[in-house]
C-alpha cells in the first residue's frame, strides 16, 4: 500500500468520524427538541380545554306508566296515562308522552276519552297537544278519527285543524277541522263537510 492510499483512507476515516461524532449530537438534540414541541402542545390544549366553560348536559327525567290528575273549568275530572314520558330538567312544565290517553270525566257513567300515538302536555296551560292517529270516544256511541288534536283541560274541548272523519248511530261525516264543545254535546265541523246520515 502506498503512502498516498494510506492518507486517502486516513482522510476518509476521519471523516466518517466526524459525522459519526455530529450525528450524535444532532440526533438527540431533535430528539429532544420534538419531544419539548409534544409536551407543549398537549400542555396548551389542556389549558384551553380547562379555561372553556363546560357544555351543560341537558337532563332528562323519564317516567314510565305516568298518571296525571286534574280538573276541568266546569267541574270534570280527568286523568292522561302514557307508556312512558319524558319531562325536559329544561322546562319542567314540558312534558312529551309516548301513547297516551285522555279520559276527561273517569269518574263519570260515561267518560269521553281520547288516545294517540304521541303527545306533548303543558302543565302551565294545562293543554294536551296529540299527534298521529288520534281517536276520539264521547263515550256515547260517537267516535271521531283524525291525525292532530289539542285538548284544553281546563275548558274540556277538543280541536283539530286537520282532517277529521267521524261516525255514529245517526251516520258518518267528514271535515277538514272540528271543535268539539260542551263534553262532547255539541261539535262544529268546518272545511270540506260531507255527512251521511243513516235511516232509521
Amino acid at each position: 500500500m502506498t503512502g498516498r492510499s494510506i492518507a486517502r483512507d486516513l482522510g476518509q476515516w476521519r471523516r466518517r468520524s466526524r459525522r459519526v461524532r455530529l450525528m450524535r449530537v444532532v440526533l438527540p438534540a431533535t430528539i429532544a427538541v420534538i419531544l419539548i414541541g409534544v409536551g407543549g402542545q398537549v400542555t396548551w390544549r389542556s389549558m384551553r380545554a380547562a379555561a372553556r366553560p363546560p357544555a351543560e348536559a341537558k337532563t332528562q327525567i323519564r317516567m314510565i306508566a305516568p298518571r296525571f290528575y286534574g280538573q276541568s273549568g266546569d267541574g270534570r275530572s280527568f286523568m292522561i296515562t302514557a307508556r312512558s314520558a319524558l319531562r325536559d330538567d329544561n322546562d319542567m312544565k314540558n312534558v312529551r308522552l309516548e301513547s297516551p290517553t285522555l279520559t276527561l270525566g273517569f269518574d263519570e257513567p260515561q267518560p269521553s276519552r281520547v288516545t294517540a300515538k304521541s303527545g306533548i302536555y303543558r302543565e302551565d296551560t294545562m293543554k294536551l297537544s296529540l299527534s298521529g292517529d288520534v281517536r276520539i270516544d264521547d263515550g256515547s256511541g260517537y267516535r271521531f278519527a283524525s291525525e292532530e288534536a289539542v285538548v284544553d283541560t281546563k275548558t274540556g274541548n277538543i280541536s283539530g285543524e286537520t282532517a277529521m272523519l267521524g261516525e255514529g248511530p245517526t251516520g258518518q261525516v267528514k271535515s277538514n277541522a272540528y271543535t268539539v264543545y260542551d263534553k262532547g254535546d255539541r261539535v262544529v265541523f268546518r272545511g270540506g263537510v260531507r255527512t251521511r246520515l243513516e235511516r232509521k
